[in-house]
């Protein structure tokens, strides 16, 4: 038996990488992996053994201190991203930074880790996810800051990050000293072993980035001495600031393994957003799927209702840069007191079809409803489509999955690139079913299988957080009103995965749904009479015909 890790599944395969080749592989098991659970319990116990004055902080027993210190803000950020980083210089405990979609939030960290580092203080960056990671660091290097290490594995690491991987950069190190490039008194001087070398990067790079669950891990420690023959480098693998992204998605044991290392934190989250993932009902009711985050800024809400005048701990990003008004202004109305607003530069942004000589037009067969559909003068669309042929019970919906291929094929024929095309599902079945209706020729309907290589996206919406797409297509795969208190229903109507799937679209969001089986649900009744109100909402049922497959 040869264990693996998954690393991609599509309609066609399932790709595993694995420590050895297999020559002819028969069978595949899943296992479950306690792994994350014994880092849990790893992080609890280390938590006793960090300063006292962290432990209250965290536990909400005491107050955040802010000192007075004027800074210049960046001309190309707006009031609240500057105060931010106003804040977050100031601050001698740590801070919250509430970032809703599109507010710029990894340009205002970018900014942070650059004032903090030129202050001399070191930063680690970390995020639930690597692609939160890589994003943070993508942006830096668009800044034009390199000082930073990667941990982490290669196979997790965007492909423009890997340079700065550990394993990379000691390679570069050694390659360096093997060609003599190294002068004798530089830090990575070639007496060094291998192991200084990597207590050298680690404790000299002014940024260290990787995920929580790797700051969990066993391989990294504090206090613990890298050479015991010189003690006066032992100064503890210990950052001077701790930034965490994604924070709103953290159970507070997932998130004390960044923290151990840290002697002030920074939290940038949305509360509003997906919460952290957890499995057991009985857990999640005793308080393990609130986020350290969320905790602590109802603390600063409860505090500053009684002290209008004090400083608060939390700083709220207003302005998002990423949405058509129309598509934020509900999110906006229901999920953010109407405090939401789109920037000017982006507010009436419409969809365009670019003119491609030769571009082959739109099928003159496709629906009326496409064709209403796709029309940049309506940012936001619902599509009512009906099957009523449906499984009540099932988690996937050919009817829906059809309209979004008619979808697709019309914004392709468009002019509209691959890569600007998100399409979201609530369930992985529907996701697997739209993918293969995709990628599955259609002699009835003209449609040609898209390429197994194609850069556009189909994928559930816990996926899709952090993302964005110049169009996304959202299919609800309901063709009947879930029955109360079903798990079923639970999920659908979570008003922080609906927030999410609502807010990945830059200027066309087309949602895709039965009316009838979806206007009496929370939070859905309001989005289908905001669609009516702006006659957006295509009334008249379309049944696509279901063909076999």
């Amino acid at each position: 038996m040869v264990s693996g890790t998954i690393t991609a599944i599509s309609a066609e395969a399932v790709t595993i990488w694995t420590r050895e080749l297999i020559a002819q592989p028969q069978l595949l098991d899943r296992y479950d992996n306690d792994l994350v659970h014994v880092r849990t319990l790893q992080n609890l116990i280390r938590w006793h053994h960090v300063p006292a004055h962290i432990q209250d902080l965290v536990a909400g027993k005491i107050r955040p201190r802010f000192i007075h210190e004027e800074i210049t803000g960046r001309a190309d950020f707006n009031r609240e991203q500057n105060l931010a980083i106003l804040r977050a210089l100031q601050m001698k405990d740590y801070l919250l930074i509430h970032g809703p979609p599109g507010t710029g939030k990894t340009s205002v960290i970018a900014e942070i880790v650059k004032r903090l580092t030129d202050q001399g203080q070191r930063v680690l960056l970390a995020a639930f996810t690597n692609q939160a990671v890589d994003n943070m660091l993508k942006r830096l290097v668009r800044e034009g800051f390199t000082q930073f290490l990667r941990l982490g594995s290669e196979r997790s690491v965007h492909e423009a990050i890997k340079p700065w991987l550990l394993k990379e950069q000691l390679n570069n190190t050694r390659q360096a000293l093997a060609n003599g490039q190294v002068l004798k008194d530089d830090p990575f001087h070639p007496d060094k072993s291998y192991q200084d070398l990597v207590f050298d990067k680690l404790y000299t790079t002014p940024v260290v980035a990787s995920t929580t669950a790797t700051w969990s891990s066993d391989k990294y420690a504090p206090n613990t001495a890298r050479n015991s023959d010189h003690p006066q480098t032992n100064a503890g693998f210990i950052f001077d600031v701790a930034i965490i992204d994604e924070a709103g998605q953290l159970t507070i044991p997932a998130i004390l393994g960044a923290l151990r290392f840290a002697r002030r934190f920074i939290l940038v989250g949305d509360e509003k957003q997906l919460p952290p993932l957890v499995l057991s009902q009985e857990a999640a009711a005793a308080g393990l799927a609130d986020s350290l985050f969320s905790f602590l800024k109802q603390r600063d809400e409860e505090y500053m209702e009684q002290h209008p005048l004090d400083v608060s701990a939390c700083v709220p990003l207003l302005t998002q840069y990423r949405m058509n008004k129309w598509i934020s202004h509900f999110s906006s109305t229901v999920f953010y007191d109407q405090k939401l607003l789109a920037h000017a530069s982006i507010a009436n942004r419409r969809l365009i079809y670019p003119q491609i000589p030769g571009r082959v037009q739109p099928k003159q067969a496709e629906p009326e409803a496409v064709r209403k559909a796709l029309d940049p003068k309506f940012p936001l669309v619902f599509w009512d489509v009906r099957d009523e042929q449906a499984n009540a019970a099932s988690k996937q919906n050919n009817t829906e999955a059809r309209a979004i291929r008619e979808l697709v094929a019309g914004l392709l024929a468009r002019g509209i690139q691959p890569q600007d095309i998100g399409i979201i599902a609530p369930y992985r079945a529907q996701v697997a079913n739209i993918r293969r209706h995709l990628f599955t020729n259609d002699p009835a309907s003209n449609w040609q299988a898209l390429s197994t290589d194609t850069l556009l996206s189909v994928d559930t919406v816990d996926r899709f957080q952090g993302g964005e797409r110049l169009v996304i297509l959202m299919s609800f795969a309901t063709s009947q009103e879930p029955e109360l208190e079903s798990q079923r229903r639970n999920f659908l109507v979570n008003p922080h995965r609906l927030n999410v799937a609502l807010t990945r679209a830059q200027r066309k969001l087309i949602l895709v749904g039965s009316v009838p089986a979806l206007e009496h649900l929370p939070t859905f009744s309001r989005l289908i009479t905001y669609c009516k109100s702006m006659n957006t909402l295509l009334a008249e049922p379309v049944a696509i015909p279901v063909q076999a497959h």
